[in-house]
């Protein structure tokens, strides 16, 4: 990928004013997700097309249990995650309940909890992984 400007600049973040944790629905079936590449970190997925299309959209809850984390990726197309509970972390940074992140092709971001969270997030294309 190549870039005018920096991939960031296109990200966007709205606050959407629950004020409150957001409930999920009963019944999820949570398994861990990627084992041994992210730690502490479970999903109820709701829709997956990579199982027929390797550039296929997926949509998902994801548990972050404390003091989870998932390494360094890419972005290869748009991104979106609604913060439902607990305190989301993407480099550095602290999401709550009711913030709503669109992430733009090209954006890099490792992401953790410290005292575990959930999210819905939807990627437009798979990522890639980053590595050392």
């Amino acid at each position: 990928m190549e870039f005018k400007r920096p991939p960031e600049t296109n990200d966007r973040v709205h606050q959407l004013g629950f004020g409150q944790e957001i409930s999920i629905p009963d019944g999820l079936q949570f398994v861990p997700y990627q084992k041994g590449l992210r730690v502490g970190v479970d999903i109820a997925i709701l829709f997956d097309e990579t199982e027929e299309n390797p550039n296929g959209a997926d949509c998902a809850f994801i548990r972050y249990q404390p003091n989870a984390y998932v390494p360094g990726h890419v972005h290869m197309g748009y991104e979106t995650v609604l913060v439902l509970q607990g305190d989301y972390i993407e480099n550095g940074h602290t999401y709550l309940p009711g913030t709503f992140i669109v992430r733009a092709p090209g954006t890099c971001h490792s992401m953790s909890s410290k005292d575990g969270c959930i999210i819905l997030a939807s990627r437009y294309r798979p990522v890639k992984q980053l590595t050392g």
